[in-house]
């Protein structure tokens, strides 16, 4: 049978030793959340920059349709011998243009909040994979204080075992 003292070294240094393991693991654990919030950032960043191509193609396909119906107006009133910088003629050009800027504006608009959202989601990601890094980072430190801390304690109760075993071991009186 082994003595006190040595079962209780023994049992210190398991659990220091469990508490250093459960810190690595969970050190591991933060920084695959910290990878996948990295992922994440670059999916949102690609979504963003999908978002302003898309908002620019859609942009570009309006212009052309106000263009063709620009020249349809035109030849229209042109056909009928319409002077197109006078009076009715001159107000459809103004209004179709102006429609036509307002619907741009909206295609803009509508871009411009879609891609701030993704924006968003990418910030929030950094921001995620950088919080578990720094939890990675404290979770290997916290472990190092527990181990040490139960090291500790398990050195006093060493001392305080030897102490009550040597008592037990020297005669009574003397």
């Amino acid at each position: 049978m082994c003595d006190p003292v040595s079962l209780t070294i023994a049992a210190t240094a398991v659990a220091a030793g469990g508490k250093v393991v459960s810190g690595i693991g969970q050190a591991q654990q933060y920084r695959y959340q910290a990878q996948i919030a990295d992922q994440n950032n670059r999916l949102a960043n690609e979504q963003a920059r999908d978002s302003i191509d898309n908002t620019n193609l859609e942009a570009r396909a309006r212009y052309r349709e106000l263009a063709r119906m620009k020249g349809a107006q035109e030849a229209a009133l042109a056909a009928n011998g319409v002077d197109l910088n006078f009076g009715s003629a001159a107000d459809i050009q103004k209004d179709t243009a102006m429609t036509g800027a307002e619907d741009i504006a909206q295609i803009y608009k509508g871009g411009n909040q879609r891609t701030r959202g993704f924006d968003i989601s990418a910030f929030n990601a950094r921001s995620d994979a950088a919080a578990n890094r720094a939890k990675a980072s404290g979770a290997l430190i916290n472990a190092g204080f527990d181990a040490l801390g139960t090291a500790l304690s398990g050195a006093s109760q060493a001392v305080e075992t030897n102490m009550r075993v040597k008592k037990l071991k020297t005669p009574a009186g003397g």
